[in-house]
């Protein structure tokens, strides 16, 4: 039998020392998936430059991303600092072709603006920076699928970002006592699920565990 494959799709990072760029990801994503799962990593770069200076570009990379997503049964948006059009792409496809989707931290932001949003500076008291510590209590929506998947109504999340989701026409099942976006859903597709907060950080949460198994059963 085929094993089942998550593709993680890499972001670009300037190499402090040398001001260089580079593709990555964060490890603790790579590994909570490896280690507790039974599934393989494929890690998805993109030209984000190429595709940035015109739609033929754009065209052409997403053309060459569409073949590996394809091999993969799931797929990971992780955090990052820039978004690009690419991005919103790539979503909107992942999105029609109902393929199970997490967004992670500027994952969610991405996911928000590739259906209508628009990403946002955080006021200074929204602002949260420490990943392995939780920062405040989010209050999740009852009737939404994020809530089927971790059967509570508020708990408490580990949020890093500077940037949040204004409004987007995916559907929102979790805020914070700030009002921030802290999840968005479409509840419709087997799982496209974007959180703010960072549920690969913290390894004994059960509610991350959660996310994450029903994630992985969705392949």
């Amino acid at each position: 039998m085929k094993r089942k494959i998550v593709g993680i799709m890499l972001r670009e990072f300037e190499l402090k020392f040398r001001g260089l760029l580079t593709y990555g990801t964060r490890e603790e994503i790579i590994t909570k998936v490896l280690r507790n799962y039974d599934v393989d990593v494929i890690c998805i770069p993109m030209d984000f430059e190429g595709s940035n200076k015109s739609e033929e570009g754009m065209n052409k990379e997403f053309e060459k991303v569409k073949r590996v997503l394809e091999i993969c049964d799931a797929i990971i948006f992780p955090g990052a600092i820039d978004t690009n059009e690419i991005d919103c792409k790539v979503l909107r496809y992942l999105h029609e072709i109902d393929k199970p989707t997490l967004g992670i931290c500027s994952g969610i932001q991405l996911m928000g603006k590739a259906f209508g949003g628009e990403i946002v500076e955080c006021d200074a008291n929204e602002i949260h920076d420490d990943p392995a510590e939780y920062a405040h209590d989010i209050e999740i929506d009852s009737n939404s699928k994020l809530y089927e998947i971790l059967g509570e109504t508020r708990i408490k999340v580990n949020s890093r970002h500077h940037e949040c989701v204004k409004h987007t026409n995916l559907t929102c099942s979790a805020k914070s006592k700030e009002n921030i976006i802290e999840a968005l859903e479409d509840k419709n597709k087997k799982f496209f699920i974007g959180v703010q907060w960072h549920p690969e950080s913290i390894p004994d949460d059960k509610y991350s565990k959660k996310l994450f198994d029903y994630f992985i059963q969705q392949l």
